[in-house]
Order: C-alpha cells, then sequence, then structure tokens
C-alpha cells in the first residue's frame, strides 16, 4: 500500500468479511505519506487478526516480498490497495482450486474506470463454467493475453509456487517477469470467468497513461523470449509475433507524443529489437506477420517518416497484392 488513503478503505471493507479462521491478511505498508497507514490500524481494532507490517518505499515488487515473509499460508493471494473484491471471492476460488486439485486459479475481473464498469466479453462470458487447462494451454493463453494475464492479481495460487521466484525489484509491470514461471510449475490451472475482482484503472497508477514505464513491460516480454524458446517451442513462433507487435505499437504511440525522449527511447527499443531478433524474426515472421514483412520490404514507409494515413494506404496496397500472390501461387501448386 502506498498513498491510497481514498481508496484503502473500500478494499479492505471487500475483504475482511471473507477473511473467517482460515484465511490471514497481511497488510504492508509501503512507506506511505498519507493516512493510509491510519486507516488501516482503525481497520484493526474492528478485525484484531490483521498483520500490519511497514517499510520504506520500495515498490510494489518490493512490498509483495516483504509480504510473503509473513505468509504462513498454504495459499496466496495478491489483493492491490486500490482494487476490491466480489462478496465470497475467496471463498469460491479456494473451494475450486482445492476441488479440482488446482495449483493456481484465475477469477475474471471488471475493469473499472469512473463509473464506467469493462468486461471483456470477446473469448469468454462470465455465465461460462469455470473449467481446468494445463500449463501448455495456459502458456498459450499467456502468450494470447485475452483469456490468462498477466497480473499478478486475481489469482489464487499455491504458496510454494510463489516463493519459488520473488517478484522482480525496480521495474514496473513486474508481473510481466514473473507470470510465466507460475504456469510453468503449475499442472492444474483453473480458469473462472465470473467476475469477482474489481480492477481499478488510475493514469497515476503503474498502468496509467503510456509513459517510459511501458518500456520495462516490453523488457518483460522479451526476457521471456528465450525461456519460451526453451520450453515451449512450439510457440515461439507466437511468442515472436507478440513481442513484435508489441514494440511496434508501443513505438507507434510513442511517436505522437509530444516528450523527445518517449519518441527517442521507443525509436532506439524498436530498432535496436528488429537488430538483436533478425535472424528469428526473418525465419518465423517474414512469411507470415504482415507489418513484418511489409516494413522489412519497404522501410522507408515506417510510420515514423510518414503520416498513419499515407502508411495504411500503403499497408493495404501491400497486403492485396500479397492476397494475389499467395492465391496465383497455390493455384500453380495445385
Amino acid at each position: 500500500m502506498y498513498n491510497v488513503e481514498a481508496y484503502v478503505g473500500q478494499c479492505l471493507d471487500s475483504l475482511l468479511p471473507q477473511a473467517g479462521d482460515n484465511i490471514e491478511v497481511i497488510l504492508v505498508n509501503d512507506g506511505s505519506t498519507d493516512s493510509t497507514l491510519t486507516i488501516c490500524e482503525e481497520y484493526k481494532k474492528r478485525f484484531p487478526d490483521i498483520t500490519i507490517v511497514s517499510k520504506t518505499n520500495g515498490g510494489l515488487s518490493d512490498a509483495r516480498n516483504y509480504g510473503m515473509n509473513y505468509a504462513t499460508g498454504e495459499y496466496t493471494f495478491f489483493l492491490d490497495s486500490d482494487d476490491w473484491l466480489a462478496p465470497d471471492a475467496l471463498p469460491k476460488m479456494l473451494a475450486f482450486l482445492r476441488d479440482e486439485k488446482c495449483d493456481m486459479v484465475q477469477c475474471a475481473a471488471y475493469y473499472v474506470d469512473g463509473d464506467r464498469y469493462g468486461y471483456d466479453t470477446r473469448f469468454v462470458h462470465p455465465d461460462t463454467p469455470a473449467y481446468i487447462v494445463d500449463r501448455n494451454e495456459a502458456m498459450r493463453m499467456l502468450l494470447d493475453q485475452y483469456v490468462m494475464k498477466n497480473f499478478a492479481w486475481g489469482k489464487l495460487y499455491k504458496t510454494e509456487l510463489v516463493r519459488r521466484y520473488p517478484f522482480r525489484k525496480g521495474v514496473y509491470y513486474e508481473d510481466s517477469y514473473w507470470q510465466h514461471f507460475m504456469i510453468h510449475h503449475a499442472d492444474r490451472i483453473g480458469i473462472m470467468p465470473e467476475p469477482l475482482y474489481f480492477y481499478r484503472q488510475r493514469q497515476s497508477g503503474i498502468s496509467g497513461a503510456f509513459s517510459l514505464k511501458n518500456l520495462d513491460l516490453l523488457k518483460g516480454s522479451e526476457e521471456r523470449l528465450p525461456f519460451i524458446k526453451e520450453f515451449y517451442p512450439k510457440m515461439y513462433y507466437w511468442a515472436l509475433t507478440r513481442f513484435w507487435d508489441d514494440i511496434y505499437y508501443a513505438y507507434f504511440f510513442a511517436r505522437k507524443s509530444k516528450d523527445k525522449v518517449i519518441r527517442n527511447t521507443f525509436r532506439d527499443y524498436f530498432f535496436a529489437s528488429n537488430e538483436k531478433f533478425r535472424d528469428d524474426f526473418d525465419k518465423y515472421l517474414f512469411n507470415w506477420l504482415g507489418r513484418y514483412t511489409f516494413f522489412r520490404k519497404h522501410p522507408k514507409w515506417l510510420p515514423l517518416y510518414y503520416t498513419y494515413d499515407t502508411y495504411k494506404v500503403k499497408y493495404d496496397e501491400w497486403k492485396k497484392y500479397r492476397k494475389k500472390k499467395l492465391r496465383q501461387w497455390r493455384e500453380k501448386d495445385k
């Protein structure tokens, strides 16, 4: 918890009624300078079993790692102090994990922006029954980022999994450096499409507006590539595809920034990544990822130098040409 006096009350009001005899609550005060700690101490008067620990400010990763030093339970759930839970969220997840003998369980979430609540129904519906996947399917879902999310929150883990890999300190989007390890060491992973977690989106938070912080998210994905190549080689092409798409879109958004440092940083990272992974990109993406192939063949059309509208017209022309050529090649092979 760090300076969340406006939100921590709602968070604790949703959590503490669910904390019976078998659920321990550990609140980590990460050097707050507002009334966050005072609010938590008032709650402790009503709920004496709460454990409150304080430390100098070190960031989210450091706070989570610090809190794990006090955890004694068989399972671990991370709740960000500006978010909140649905009633009975933890008992529902715990029951499903135990009944199905899972190593970890993920529930769905509402994404809250002011008074607007969003739920992504493109790939799953909240009424879909909970189901089980193995680590291979879960890893594919993580790379897709449609069902399995990078976030540590919204998941109930066996504590032994969490203890294997402390969170990376000194980075933003620390979950992207961590989540794939949890999946890799889990045999059975539960997916609960019911939205039991409320994720508050704040512009001042880590996941807020586009900034230099987003570079850590890209670096987390980059660091994951050798891991996927070694342990999930059949998914390496897809991991590369997602990574190239991510660095391209980050580069594209950065060029709209008024901050020259942001523009230059993401531009340099985009080109450096293309050089670093040139052989793999050419091997795995050249015949499949249209944008990559287009820019390799026609680098002058990189949107750094041209407006998006001009680039899109040229790219659409190229896609039509490529589709025509593919059709000709197929007919020739018949």
